[in-house]
């Protein structure tokens, strides 16, 4: 699970993340503008954060979040006063804890959120405007809904794991994934062909598969 750490005061979030690093993939962002630009390129389960930043406050940048991806925003804050804590609950906030934190209560939070995105992730994942359902084996959007392969599904989310990374998915890569039937082995073309164009019944508005000539695969999603 990655976790972005907003927060100016550079020896807390640093202590921040040598308590959690042990268990998630933690990066620092001192600034909203900073956390913005993290947030444009990569993907966070958690974002905890500050409300006393150097350049704003902490919960104007939670729509922002919240349009980009789909985060648990947990507010980490010295400021107590009820309409402040409001606020950042009507900005989307799942939640608020007063400082000075008790590090093991918030690594056990962390830690129970975890496991709850664990098992969500092994039955859903939401892929720009596309809701892949391993469980049930379906891909959908508001327009449409389709039924694919166990296959395709697997090929599909190492595509979406690659592109989380701004990374191609190769041929090889795809011949020995484990999940692939033998048979679709010697069928990769066909397999991802396949896969396209049960995307394209979903009318997907921002949502491709790109051939990469020579190297494999990339997922586009357009924002």
């Amino acid at each position: 699970m990655r976790i972005l750490i907003v927060e100016d005061n550079e020896k807390l979030s640093i202590t921040y993340k040598s308590i959690l690093s042990s268990n998630f993939e933690v990066v620092l962002s001192k600034s909203m503008a900073d956390a913005k630009r993290k947030i444009a390129s990569s993907d966070f389960e958690v974002v905890l954060l500050d409300i006393m930043l150097p350049d704003g406050k902490g919960y104007e940048l939670i729509p922002f979040i919240k349009k980009e991806m789909d985060s648990i925003v947990i507010i980490l804050s010295a400021l107590e006063d009820d309409k402040v804590r409001r606020l950042a609950y009507e900005k989307g906030a799942d939640d608020y804890m007063i400082k000075p934190i008790t590090l093991f209560e918030l690594e056990y939070k962390l830690k129970a959120l975890k496991k709850r995105h664990v098992v969500a992730d092994k039955m859903t994942t939401e892929i720009g405007d596309v809701t892949m359902d391993l469980e049930n084996l379906t891909l959908s959007t508001q327009y449409n809904a389709v039924t694919i392969t166990h296959s395709q599904g697997m090929v599909l989310k190492a595509l979406f794991e690659k592109h989380k990374k701004q990374e191609i998915l190769s041929k090889n890569e795809l011949a020995n994934m484990k999940e692939i039937n033998k048979t679709d082995n010697f069928r990769i073309h066909t397999l991802v062909s396949r896969l396209r164009k049960s995307m394209e019944e979903l009318e997907s508005d921002n949502i491709f598969i790109e051939n990469v000539y020579g190297k494999g695969y990339r997922l586009v999603i357009m924002k």
